[in-house]
Protein backbone atom coordinates (compact mmCIF):
# COMPACT_ATOMS: atom_id res chain seq x y z
CA UNK A 1 0.00 0.00 0.00
CA UNK A 2 1.18 3.55 -0.66
CA UNK A 3 0.85 4.52 3.40
CA UNK A 4 2.94 1.92 3.84
CA UNK A 5 5.88 2.68 1.93
CA UNK A 6 9.07 4.72 3.26
CA UNK A 7 9.34 7.28 0.16
CA UNK A 8 5.60 8.27 0.37
CA UNK A 9 6.41 9.99 4.20
CA UNK A 10 7.41 13.25 2.48
CA UNK A 11 7.02 15.05 -0.42
CA UNK A 12 6.91 14.36 -3.79
CA UNK A 13 9.18 17.69 -5.01
CA UNK A 14 12.57 15.62 -6.28
CA UNK A 15 14.77 18.35 -5.45
CA UNK A 16 14.84 19.00 -2.40
CA UNK A 17 13.01 15.30 -0.88
CA UNK A 18 15.23 15.38 1.99
CA UNK A 19 16.79 18.43 3.53
CA UNK A 20 19.08 16.49 6.25
CA UNK A 21 20.99 14.95 3.30
CA UNK A 22 20.90 18.40 1.98
CA UNK A 23 22.32 20.21 5.15
CA UNK A 24 25.08 16.94 5.32
CA UNK A 25 26.01 17.39 1.98
CA UNK A 26 26.19 20.91 2.48
CA UNK A 27 28.45 21.16 5.40
CA UNK A 28 31.01 18.68 4.03
CA UNK A 29 31.53 20.28 0.74
CA UNK A 30 32.18 23.26 2.85
CA UNK A 31 34.45 21.81 5.40
CA UNK A 32 36.18 20.88 2.25
CA UNK A 33 36.64 24.30 0.89
CA UNK A 34 37.36 25.49 4.50
CA UNK A 35 40.52 23.01 4.45
CA UNK A 36 42.14 23.99 1.51
CA UNK A 37 42.06 27.70 2.62
CA UNK A 38 43.59 26.61 5.69
CA UNK A 39 46.38 24.74 3.44
CA UNK A 40 47.19 27.79 1.86
CA UNK A 41 47.42 29.27 5.36
CA UNK A 42 44.24 31.79 4.54
CA UNK A 43 41.44 30.03 6.90
CA UNK A 44 41.90 32.88 9.54
CA UNK A 45 40.32 35.49 6.51
CA UNK A 46 37.63 33.04 6.41
CA UNK A 47 36.86 32.91 9.78
CA UNK A 48 36.76 36.59 10.19
CA UNK A 49 33.99 36.41 7.11
CA UNK A 50 32.04 34.01 8.00
CA UNK A 51 32.80 32.85 11.58
CA UNK A 52 30.66 34.24 14.25
CA UNK A 53 33.43 36.83 16.90
CA UNK A 54 32.37 40.28 18.28
CA UNK A 55 35.18 41.74 15.92
CA UNK A 56 33.29 40.28 13.07
CA UNK A 57 30.22 41.90 14.36
CA UNK A 58 32.03 45.20 14.74
CA UNK A 59 33.33 45.30 11.55
CA UNK A 60 29.21 45.21 10.21
CA UNK A 61 29.76 41.23 9.45
CA UNK A 62 25.71 40.40 10.81
CA UNK A 63 25.30 37.91 8.92
CA UNK A 64 28.24 35.82 10.94
CA UNK A 65 25.05 35.16 13.52
CA UNK A 66 23.96 32.34 11.11
CA UNK A 67 26.96 31.43 8.67
CA UNK A 68 29.29 30.20 11.24
CA UNK A 69 27.30 27.17 11.75
CA UNK A 70 28.44 25.95 8.62
CA UNK A 71 32.05 25.96 9.32
CA UNK A 72 33.91 23.11 11.83
CA UNK A 73 37.20 23.55 13.41
CA UNK A 74 38.49 20.07 12.19
CA UNK A 75 37.11 16.64 11.02
CA UNK A 76 36.24 15.64 14.81
CA UNK A 77 34.00 18.64 15.76
CA UNK A 78 32.31 18.06 11.95
CA UNK A 79 31.71 14.32 12.96
CA UNK A 80 30.25 14.57 15.56
CA UNK A 81 27.71 17.20 14.62
CA UNK A 82 26.92 15.18 11.36
CA UNK A 83 26.23 11.81 13.58
CA UNK A 84 24.20 14.11 15.05
CA UNK A 85 22.16 15.44 12.41
CA UNK A 86 21.90 12.07 11.08
CA UNK A 87 20.41 10.42 14.08
CA UNK A 88 18.33 12.50 15.78
CA UNK A 89 17.66 15.66 13.00
CA UNK A 90 16.86 12.97 10.07
CA UNK A 91 14.22 11.13 12.70
CA UNK A 92 12.47 14.66 13.60
CA UNK A 93 12.17 16.00 9.91
CA UNK A 94 10.30 12.60 9.37
CA UNK A 95 7.74 14.20 11.54
CA UNK A 96 7.81 18.22 11.68
CA UNK A 97 6.12 20.11 8.58
CA UNK A 98 9.05 20.92 6.08
CA UNK A 99 9.08 25.03 7.02
CA UNK A 100 8.99 23.79 10.90
CA UNK A 101 12.27 21.94 10.09
CA UNK A 102 14.04 25.04 8.71
CA UNK A 103 12.79 27.30 11.33
CA UNK A 104 14.37 25.11 13.88
CA UNK A 105 17.45 25.39 12.21
CA UNK A 106 17.61 28.89 11.87
CA UNK A 107 15.93 29.78 15.05
CA UNK A 108 18.20 27.81 17.08
CA UNK A 109 21.97 28.85 15.65
CA UNK A 110 20.88 31.97 15.87
CA UNK A 111 20.03 31.97 19.47
CA UNK A 112 23.16 29.65 19.72
CA UNK A 113 24.67 32.39 18.75
CA UNK A 114 23.62 35.68 20.32
CA UNK A 115 23.42 33.70 24.38
CA UNK A 116 27.11 32.80 23.36
CA UNK A 117 28.38 36.05 22.48
CA UNK A 118 28.07 38.10 25.99
CA UNK A 119 30.23 35.20 27.50
CA UNK A 120 32.86 34.96 24.19
CA UNK A 121 33.78 38.97 23.92
CA UNK A 122 37.52 38.10 23.74
CA UNK A 123 38.50 37.26 20.48
CA UNK A 124 37.28 33.49 20.29
CA UNK A 125 35.07 32.27 17.38
CA UNK A 126 31.90 30.23 17.28
CA UNK A 127 31.82 28.06 14.50
CA UNK A 128 30.02 24.82 14.12
CA UNK A 129 26.48 23.07 13.85
CA UNK A 130 25.66 22.03 17.82
CA UNK A 131 23.37 24.21 18.36
CA UNK A 132 20.86 22.99 16.05
CA UNK A 133 22.08 19.12 16.96
CA UNK A 134 21.00 20.28 20.34
CA UNK A 135 17.97 21.51 19.78
CA UNK A 136 16.63 18.46 17.65
CA UNK A 137 17.47 16.27 20.18
CA UNK A 138 15.33 18.48 22.62
CA UNK A 139 12.54 18.53 20.19
CA UNK A 140 12.92 14.83 19.14
CA UNK A 141 12.99 14.07 23.13
CA UNK A 142 10.17 16.30 23.78
CA UNK A 143 8.17 15.11 21.43
CA UNK A 144 8.61 11.10 22.79
CA UNK A 145 8.94 11.49 26.78
CA UNK A 146 8.70 8.28 27.54
CA UNK A 147 9.18 5.98 24.50
CA UNK A 148 11.85 3.90 24.66
CA UNK A 149 15.15 4.02 22.54
CA UNK A 150 18.00 2.81 21.97
CA UNK A 151 21.49 3.58 21.38
CA UNK A 152 25.23 2.27 21.13
CA UNK A 153 27.23 4.10 23.79
CA UNK A 154 30.82 4.33 22.64
CA UNK A 155 29.56 3.10 19.61
CA UNK A 156 29.79 -0.64 21.02
CA UNK A 157 27.50 -0.89 24.41
CA UNK A 158 23.79 -0.81 23.66
CA UNK A 159 21.51 1.17 26.08
CA UNK A 160 17.81 1.54 26.46
CA UNK A 161 16.51 4.81 28.22
CA UNK A 162 13.54 6.76 28.20
CA UNK A 163 14.18 10.42 25.84
CA UNK A 164 13.16 12.47 28.62
CA UNK A 165 16.30 11.22 31.23
CA UNK A 166 18.74 11.44 28.29
CA UNK A 167 17.60 14.99 28.01
CA UNK A 168 17.74 15.91 31.75
CA UNK A 169 21.46 14.47 31.50
CA UNK A 170 22.25 15.82 28.31
CA UNK A 171 21.16 19.46 30.17
CA UNK A 172 23.00 18.82 32.96
CA UNK A 173 26.08 17.79 30.68
CA UNK A 174 25.95 21.58 29.65
CA UNK A 175 25.23 23.53 32.28
CA UNK A 176 28.11 22.02 33.92
CA UNK A 177 30.88 22.51 31.17
CA UNK A 178 28.95 25.97 30.54
CA UNK A 179 29.94 26.58 34.20
CA UNK A 180 33.09 25.09 34.85
CA UNK A 181 34.96 24.81 31.63
CA UNK A 182 33.42 27.52 29.53
CA UNK A 183 33.39 30.69 31.91
CA UNK A 184 36.65 29.41 33.06
CA UNK A 185 38.01 29.02 29.88
CA UNK A 186 39.07 25.75 30.20
CA UNK A 187 37.93 24.24 27.28
CA UNK A 188 36.64 25.86 23.40
CA UNK A 189 33.41 24.05 24.12
CA UNK A 190 30.47 26.46 23.06
CA UNK A 191 28.50 25.01 25.84
CA UNK A 192 26.33 28.36 26.06
CA UNK A 193 25.37 27.85 22.47
CA UNK A 194 24.38 24.53 22.87
CA UNK A 195 22.28 26.05 25.48
CA UNK A 196 20.55 28.67 23.69
CA UNK A 197 19.52 25.95 21.17
CA UNK A 198 18.14 23.71 23.97
CA UNK A 199 15.99 26.42 24.98
CA UNK A 200 15.02 27.01 21.10
CA UNK A 201 13.72 23.45 20.73
CA UNK A 202 11.87 23.66 24.12
CA UNK A 203 10.76 26.76 23.41
CA UNK A 204 9.02 24.80 20.35
CA UNK A 205 7.81 22.32 22.37
CA UNK A 206 5.32 24.03 24.26
CA UNK A 207 1.63 24.64 24.15
CA UNK A 208 3.10 28.83 23.33
CA UNK A 209 5.74 27.81 20.98
CA UNK A 210 3.39 25.70 18.98
CA UNK A 211 1.39 28.34 18.24
CA UNK A 212 3.85 30.50 16.67
CA UNK A 213 2.96 31.59 12.59
CA UNK A 214 5.69 30.19 10.87
CA UNK A 215 6.26 31.08 6.82
CA UNK A 216 5.97 28.52 4.47
CA UNK A 217 8.57 27.89 2.17
CA UNK A 218 7.70 26.73 -1.19
CA UNK A 219 10.09 24.99 -3.69
CA UNK A 220 7.85 24.52 -6.65
CA UNK A 221 7.76 26.99 -9.73
CA UNK A 222 4.35 28.98 -9.92
CA UNK A 223 1.22 27.17 -11.31
CA UNK A 224 -0.97 28.83 -13.84
CA UNK A 225 -3.77 30.67 -11.67
CA UNK A 226 -6.64 29.23 -13.80
CA UNK A 227 -7.96 26.61 -11.52
CA UNK A 228 -11.66 24.49 -11.48
CA UNK A 229 -13.49 24.69 -8.86
CA UNK A 230 -12.29 22.33 -6.24
CA UNK A 231 -13.95 20.35 -3.39
CA UNK A 232 -13.40 20.77 0.17
CA UNK A 233 -13.58 18.17 2.83
CA UNK A 234 -13.20 19.18 6.70
CA UNK A 235 -12.31 16.71 8.63
CA UNK A 236 -11.56 17.44 12.24
CA UNK A 237 -7.81 19.58 12.16
CA UNK A 238 -7.65 18.25 8.49
CA UNK A 239 -8.57 20.14 5.16
CA UNK A 240 -8.33 17.28 2.32
CA UNK A 241 -8.16 19.39 -1.11
CA UNK A 242 -9.57 17.07 -4.09
CA UNK A 243 -7.83 19.22 -6.89
CA UNK A 244 -4.97 16.69 -8.58
CA UNK A 245 -2.70 19.43 -9.03
CA UNK A 246 0.73 20.56 -7.20
CA UNK A 247 -1.62 20.83 -3.82
CA UNK A 248 -2.21 17.10 -4.06
CA UNK A 249 1.76 16.37 -2.38
CA UNK A 250 0.49 19.00 0.43
CA UNK A 251 -2.75 17.22 1.52
CA UNK A 252 -0.87 13.66 1.20
CA UNK A 253 1.84 15.23 3.86
CA UNK A 254 -1.14 16.26 6.19
CA UNK A 255 -2.75 12.78 6.05
CA UNK A 256 0.80 11.29 6.63
CA UNK A 257 1.36 13.41 9.22
CA UNK A 258 -2.18 12.66 10.65
CA UNK A 259 -0.91 8.92 10.35
CA UNK A 260 2.14 9.26 12.51
CA UNK A 261 0.06 11.15 15.01
CA UNK A 262 -3.51 9.14 15.07
CA UNK A 263 -2.52 6.14 13.20
CA UNK A 264 -3.88 5.02 10.01
CA UNK A 265 -7.32 3.87 11.41
CA UNK A 266 -7.83 7.43 11.89
CA UNK A 267 -8.34 7.80 8.68
CA UNK A 268 -11.62 8.77 6.31
CA UNK A 269 -12.52 7.08 3.71
CA UNK A 270 -12.17 10.42 1.53
CA UNK A 271 -8.53 10.65 2.70
CA UNK A 272 -7.72 6.59 1.93
CA UNK A 273 -9.06 7.18 -1.81
CA UNK A 274 -6.69 10.47 -1.73
CA UNK A 275 -3.56 8.61 -0.91
CA UNK A 276 -4.78 5.99 -3.19
CA UNK A 277 -4.97 8.79 -6.27
CA UNK A 278 -1.95 10.38 -4.83
CA UNK A 279 -0.48 6.47 -5.53
CA UNK A 280 -1.27 6.22 -9.29
CA UNK A 281 -0.11 9.57 -10.17
CA UNK A 282 2.91 8.66 -8.64
CA UNK A 283 3.72 5.47 -10.20
CA UNK A 284 2.36 7.27 -13.62
CA UNK A 285 5.57 9.44 -13.25
CA UNK A 286 7.88 6.86 -12.47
Amino acid sequence: MLYDRTYMRRSFNPQLKCLTDFLILTLIVLFLFQSIFKFFGIDLSLLRLFGLSFESLTSGYIWTFFTYSFLHEGPIHLLFNLLGIHFISRNLELTLPRENYIFLYVSSVIVGSIIWLPFNLSGSFLIGTSAFVMASLTRFCLMRPDTPITFLLFFILPISLKPKHLLIAVFGLEIYGFIFSELTNASNIAHSAHLGGMFVGFFLSTSFGSTLVIPKFSFKPQKSKARNAKSVVTVSDYIIDREVSSDLEIQVDKILDKINEKGFGSLTEDEKSLLEKAKSLFNSKS
